[in-house]
This record gives C-alpha cells, structure tokens and sequence, in this order.
C-alpha cells in the first residue's frame, strides 16, 4: 500500500481550494485513474487493473469544513484505508458483500446489478452534492475523459447542477507543479530506469534482439520492490522503429542502432527517459544525426529557467538542431511534464505554441527523437526539476553515443 505524506495531501488541497475560489467553482469532480489517485490518495484497482471508465469518483469542495468525499461501489470501497479527511459513499455492483459478523451493521439487500451501473453512482453524486449545499452549483467534471452515456447519465442523474465546467485544464495545472514527496518519487523512479538500462546493456551480446534487451531490463529493476513495475519499455534495435506490443526477436547485427526508451513506476509515478547506442561503429549518418539531437538537447538542459516560456524553449531548440545538420528535423513538441499519467506523457508539452511558463517545482521530460526509415531509431531523454536558478538534470547516465 502506498504511503503518502499527508503534507502532499494538504498542499495540493489547497491549491485546489484557491483555483475554485477564483474561478467560482463550488468542486471538483475526479472520474480518470490518475486524478481519482491524486485526489484521493488510492489506485482504483477497477480502474488501474481491470480498466473500467467511470467507476469511482472523489470530490474536492470549496468549503474547507468539507471533508473529500469517494464514490465507490461496495465492494471496492472495503479496501479503502481509513482515513480522517476522507469520506466514502457507495454504491452497488455486482459482488455481493456481507457482514456475517454484524461489523457493519446490516448489508445491502436490493438486486445486485450484473455490471457498475454508472446512474447509480451519480445518483450518490446527487446526494452527496446536496448533502454539502453544492447541489446548484458550479462543478468542474472531467467531461473530455468521460465517454458520451456516462455524460449523459450524469446530467440526467444531477439535473440541478447550475453549471457544468471541464477539469481538465484545473487538473493540468496542478499536476504540473509537483510536492516534494512527488519530486521524491519521480527521483527514484528515475533512478530505477537508470539502473535498469545499465543492466541491459551490461548483458547486451551481440545477436542479443529487443525482446531480450526487454526482458533483461525488467530483471534490472527487479531489485527495487517499490519500482518493479516497468511503466512501459520502448526498446527497438535495428531500423524497426515503430512501437510495438509484442517485441522483436530478430537477432542484432553489427551497425544496428539500439534505443531504450523506459519509465520505471513508483507510487504510481513514472519516469520516461532514453538512451540510444549501436552495436560497432557508428556510420556518418548516425553520427551526425546524433550530433545535431545532441546540440539542441544540450541548449534546453542550459536554457530552462523559471519564467521563460515553453514554446520559446521549443523553437530555439529546433532551430538549432535543424541548423546542424537536420534541416528537415520536424517534432510536434520537444518534452512534456511527468508524473502520474499512465501514457507517460502529460501536459504542459513543450510545443510551438505552449505559453505555459517553467517554474519550479516542475518536472519535465526533455526529448530529441529522431525516427528515420532504415535507420532506426536515435533519442536522448532526460527528465529535470526546475529549480529557482534553473533545473536539475535527475538523470546520471552519459549523454554521449556509445559504442557496444
């Protein structure tokens, strides 16, 4: 079970609380696997594991009187560790539970549904919202992640809410300034795929494929019990660069490019970093493609500093790679923010036209891929915490390409 510090707990509340007062919002639903977990401190196992949408919710309110309320079916509530500042309403599924031993004072006696009926959780919604005096109020969902019925069961089940407004963007915003027991985890987390790349390539051999590389980087992180989850590991070797959900056998040959590209997952944070190596000696193409990534990766690791803008970031990067030897280097964005998110990666992006500021407290992702038809695959990423001064580069491993 995952700890958390309850000063993580109480700082984010309150930023919370202070976006609503601004914004006039009376709360904040959560309804995705990663704000559930922010919010409430549990990893939904319906949602996590068995990837259900729309199955729990936990609610932040205006009101500092109000404690943060769960919405949950019976059955997955009772693995809900008691804690003072949360509240947990339920609704039926299909398990039944009982209490033989009279702990909880009686169990549910209606028909057991025969899947999580999503109008009977909003229906609690409902009553929650009225019980805390919030029921014709403004209320921020996360409208965009919700599929269109469970949308639709939530206006028809809460029909006096005055004002229905998207979280998204509230949620973007507080992610992307971590606590310090975020930055904590997202450290180790780091650290971990570090440990793992090392220990792939330290049983790299020649003929070795990208499955092989995989699976030894999994063994690599099998030392670290709060990290042994691999998030995702985007390994190719050789000019197969596409990602994939079964990985490459094909035995390496002399020449191959060898990309790791992996997160390592700690109390539900994830890393994302990436190294790139060959197999013998690099040809020109490579090298020069290499040098050019490089430079430009460099020029954000020295650039990055509060208060200067994420698209500004982007474009003197691009420029300058494209003005060493890439001048076709075309890339959507050039990092993202970590944390949480289950796709690795999450807003703010550096991209062209992101106003968002860096500022510290932040913890970003900084890439330079480079995906090329019979070539493969060439990327460096870091991830760094922005600092009062600048960032701090989390990462250890060379920059450098490296010769197997």
């Amino acid at each position: 079970m995952v700890t958390i510090d309850p000063n993580h707990t109480r700082i984010i509340t309150e930023r919370a609380r202070s976006y609503m007062e601004e914004d006039g919002i009376d709360a904040i639903v959560a309804s995705s696997p990663e704000n559930f977990y922010y919010v409430s401190g549990h990893q939904s196992a319906f949602m996590y594991t068995l990837r259900m949408s729309d199955v729990a919710l936990a609610v932040w309110f205006r009101d500092p009187s109000r404690k943060t309320i769960l919405i949950m079916n019976d059955f997955e509530a009772a693995g809900v560790a008691p804690d003072p500042q949360l509240e947990i309403w339920t609704y039926p599924t299909w398990v039944d539970v009982d209490d033989p031993l009279g702990l909880h004072g009686g169990k549910f006696e209606g028909k057991r549904p025969v899947s999580p009926q999503v109008d009977e959780m909003f229906k609690v919604l409902q009553q929650v919202l009225e019980n805390c005096g919030a029921s014709k109020g403004k209320i921020a969902f996360e409208l965009n992640a919700m599929r269109h019925p469970s949308v639709a069961a939530l206006r028809q089940a809460c029909p006096g809410i005055a004002e229905l407004v998207e979280a998204g963007p509230i949620f973007t915003k507080l992610r992307a300034i971590k606590t310090p027991w975020e930055i904590e985890q997202l450290r180790k987390a780091c650290g971990y795929a570090e440990e793992g790349i090392v220990a792939a390539i330290n049983e790299f051999k020649p003929g070795m494929s990208s499955a092989d590389l995989v699976a030894a980087f999994r063994r690599g992180i099998m030392n670290f019990p709060d990290g042994s989850n691999a998030r995702f590991h985007m390994i190719s070797v050789g000019e197969r660069f596409a990602p994939v959900q079964v990985f490459d056998t094909t035995p390496s040959k002399p020449g191959d490019l060898i990309k790791l590209d992996v997160g390592v997952e700690v109390a539900g944070y994830g890393s994302d970093i990436a190294r790139t190596f060959v197999l013998g000696p690099p040809s020109d193409v490579m090298k020069r493609i290499y040098g050019a990534l490089k430079r430009g990766h460099d020029h954000l690791l020295q650039m990055i500093e509060p208060g200067l803008p994420m698209q500004t970031a982007f474009h003197e990067a691009m420029e300058l790679i494209r003005s060493y030897g890439l001048d076709n280097y075309n890339r959507g964005h050039l990092g993202h923010s970590a944390g949480l998110s289950l796709a690795a990666e999450e807003g703010p992006f550096l991209g062209p036209s992101e106003t968002t500021v860096f500022q510290p407290g932040m913890v970003i992702c900084l890439e330079t891929p480079y995906y090329g038809h019979g070539l493969g695959s060439i990327m460096i990423e870091d991830m760094v915490l922005v600092t009062d001064k600048g960032c701090e580069r989390l990462n250890s491993l060379s920059r450098e390409f490296v010769s197997l």
